[in-house]
This record gives structure tokens, C-alpha cells and sequence, in this order.
């Protein structure tokens, strides 16, 4: 039967992962947090040309291996030029213009690690930069030097858990990066067959390159089914607290039937346990799926339901935590632990046999009665 992974160890690799900076282009800290979880697990990686981190668990002989994808960045700010404590700071991500109406206070870091040290942004700036999915940059004024080529992130909480809720700076889509390293210590556990490949791409935030140059080059199995993992915008049909979200397409595109119908099989599982999901069409961005099924893979995705996505409410001019639900995040776990096994297996949802095939007393009525 399904099971829910253990809440507290489930929160522990959620922090560890979670209090990483990260920006577009600047997810090394965010990488070497997730290969110290799969080092721990006695899972080897490695990195491809792109910087991005591989990983696979298999047990047995699988019809349908899986390859589950989630990003390392979340929008936040590069340094583009500095002198002294002063310099100009390039939004890199999806954030709104608005809220740039007053001084955004960030904490700047190196890619390297180091000590992170303040720093406020004003002077906003409109100049759009298509490739860098920017709307402008700031004037960036610090506690210590600056120097081109470090980055900001928003100056909140890296995580603080409240109840169910988890409060973020960026669970999208760290809080997702962690539900696959959950998922690979299951599978470590479980005995049923499965191939499963996780790929933790980077700059997803200004343009999905790290999806489109897996896809284009191939860095996974062209056999394996895609999954994409992400932490998308709540919306009224896909709840906080009502389970993971089985996401049959984004706002551009729509997935593959193949591909979920294992998801739909392990939604089958999870709710024999008692355990909570979701099906819904999200339309509030593109994941990373989109990659993949443009150029003629199997894809599917999941998502959890995101307060305050990208860090910003409609009711406040500040930046504020994304928040999601640790229950839907340790769902998401069982979910693709029971995927797995299913893709493995070749498993269809239990109704699907009972309607592959047209009763013969239905056909023989429909020949002699038209």
C-alpha cells in the first residue's frame, strides 16, 4: 500500500535543500546541497556540460523508466556592474514591475558560498531583456563591496514552518528538487522494479534552457517518460492542503496521456490509502514539460499548489514567502514512488481494462440496429 514519508526527516531535507541562494545561472549552492542528499543515500551523480546534476536508482527490469525533472534557480537578481558598495542590480525571473516601487531589501552571495552580507535595490529601471526573461535592473547599494558577477535574492526567511504550511523563499522549486531526493531514498527501500533518472536543471527561470538542453542533446533515455516537478500558482481548482496536482498540460501546452496514465494508476494507489490528489490543468506558467513534449517526448508533470508564487500577493506591495503545504509535498513523494513501480510494471487504472474492449452483445446490438 502506499505511504507517506515521515514528516519529520521529510521537513529536514526540505531545510537542507531549501536554504541554498539561488538565482538563474547562479544555482551552484543549490547543487551541492542535492549531491550531499544523494551522496548520503549512496546514489552517484554527476554533472553534464551545462552544470546540471544527474542521478539514477533502478532495481529490476522496468517497461517505462522515468526521468523526473526540477529546477535549481527561482528569480532574483545578477550583479552587472559595481564599484564600491554601489552597482546595478539585473531581475532575472518572473517578478513583478510593481513592486519595485520602493526600496526591496536582498541579501547578496557568491557562487562560491561565502558570507552573504545586505543590500537594498531602488532606482528601478525599465529595460527589457527577452533572453533573460528581465523586466530591468536596480540600483544595488551594499554593506560591503560589490563586485560584478554575484547575485541577490529577496531577504526573507529561507524557510519557516508554520503547521502544514511551509513558508519558502523559493519553493519553486526547491521544495520540489527535495521531493525527488525523497522519492529516491523510497525507491532505495522498495522492491519493486523501477528506473527512475532525476535531472536538476538550472535557468529555468529565463527560459527553461536547462530543460531544452537536456531535450535537444538527449542527456536522458529517449525511452524514459518525463516528468516534470514544479511548485505552481494555487488556483481554485488546485487547492493548498488537497493533495499533489497531477498536471495534464501548462498555460501553452498539453502533456501525454502515456505518460500520466501512471500517475493515474498511482492516484489509484495513494487513494486506497487514504492519501489526497488533485487533477488539474494549471494555466498560472510553463513548466518544464514543455521542453520535452514539443520535440516528441513522453511527458507528464506534477505540481504543489503555490501561495504567493514567485514571492508575490496580490494584496501586498512587498515581496513575501511562497508558501505550500508539507502534506502535499510528502504526497507528491508517495505519488511518484507508486508511478514508478507502476511505469515499471506497465500498469493501466483499474477501469481501463473493463472499457478497452466493446462488449460483443453491445456490438452485435449496434450491427442490427442502425
Amino acid at each position: 500500500m502506499a505511504r507517506l514519508p515521515d514528516a519529520e526527516s521529510t521537513l529536514a531535507v526540505v531545510e537542507r535543500i531549501a536554504s541554498a541562494p539561488t538565482a538563474p545561472y547562479h544555482e551552484r549552492q543549490v547543487i551541492r546541497a542535492i549531491e550531499s542528499e544523494l551522496r548520503t543515500l549512496g546514489i552517484a551523480t554527476n554533472l553534464d556540460a551545462y552544470g546540471q546534476l544527474h542521478a539514477r536508482t533502478h532495481r529490476g527490469n522496468a517497461a517505462h523508466p522515468f526521468a523526473l525533472v526540477a529546477h535549481t534557480d527561482h528569480p532574483a537578481f545578477d550583479i552587472t556592474s559595481a564599484r564600491g558598495r554601489e552597482g546595478r542590480a539585473r531581475v532575472l525571473g518572473g517578478f513583478y514591475e510593481r513592486l519595485f516601487a520602493r526600496e526591496v531589501r536582498v541579501r547578496v552571495h557568491d557562487d562560491d558560498g561565502g558570507d552573504p552580507f545586505g543590500a537594498v535595490l531602488d532606482d528601478w529601471t525599465r529595460a527589457p531583456d527577452v533572453d533573460h526573461n528581465s523586466l530591468g535592473n536596480c540600483r544595488i547599494r551594499a554593506e560591503r563591496e560589490l563586485r560584478a558577477g554575484q547575485f541577490a535574492v529577496i531577504d526573507i526567511p529561507s524557510l519557516e514552518a508554520r503547521g502544514d504550511e511551509l513558508h519558502l523563499r523559493a519553493a519553486d522549486d526547491l521544495a520540489l528538487c527535495a521531493v525527488i531526493v525523497l522519492a529516491f531514498a523510497a525507491l532505495k527501500d522498495d522492491g519493486r522494479p523501477h528506473d527512475v533518472h532525476a535531472v536538476f536543471t538550472r535557468a529555468e527561470e529565463t527560459g527553461l534552457y536547462g530543460a531544452r538542453l537536456v531535450a535537444e542533446d538527449g542527456l536522458v533515455p529517449r525511452e524514459c517518460v518525463v516528468v516534470s516537478l514544479e511548485a505552481s500558482r494555487a488556483l481554485a481548482t488546485a487547492r493548498p492542503g488537497a493533495g499533489v496536482v497531477v498536471r495534464p498540460g501548462d498555460i501553452y501546452n498539453t502533456f501525454s496521456n502515456d505518460g500520466e496514465k501512471f500517475l493515474r494508476v498511482a492516484r489509484e494507489r495513494l487513494a486506497a490509502a487514504g492519501i489526497p490528489t488533485q487533477r488539474a490543468l494549471l494555466t498560472g506558467g510553463t513548466c518544464e514539460s514543455s521542453a520535452f513534449v514539443r520535440m516528441g517526448w513522453t511527458t507528464t508533470a506534477i505540481a504543489l499548489p503555490n501561495v504567493n508564487y514567485h514571492n508575490m500577493a496580490d494584496d501586498s506591495d512587498d515581496f513575501v514567502p511562497e508558501i505550500v503545504r508539507l502534506s502535499d509535498l510528502r504526497g507528491a513523494v508517495a505519488l511518484l514512488v507508486e508511478a514508478a513501480a507502476a511505469g515499471a510494471a506497465d500498469e493501466d487504472e483499474s477501469w481501463w481494462p473493463d472499457v478497452r474492449r466493446v462488449p460483443e452483445h453491445i456490438r452485435t446490438l449496434m450491427r442490427d440496429r442502425h
